[in-house]
């Protein structure tokens, strides 16, 4: 809670075990499944994992609570 995060967007039902496989974990948010970076030293990898097989269409600032 609070901290900073990487969160991936865009991801559909068939993508989430790749994800997960890759490193990142989900958390249930209002009923909705978000996936996320690890914030420890596992998310470089992590996120080069991501990156190497998607390609970025958006960054956005973090929405207030």
């Amino acid at each position: 809670m609070g901290a900073y995060r990487i969160e991936l967007s865009g991801f559909d039902d068939t993508m989430r075990d790749r994800l997960r496989a890759y490193g990142l974990f989900g958390e249930i948010i209002s009923w909705k499944l978000r996936m996320f970076v690890p914030a420890d030293a596992s998310g470089i990898e992590v996120l080069a994992k991501v990156l190497d097989h998607y390609a970025i269409e958006r960054i956005s600032d973090r929405e207030a609570a």
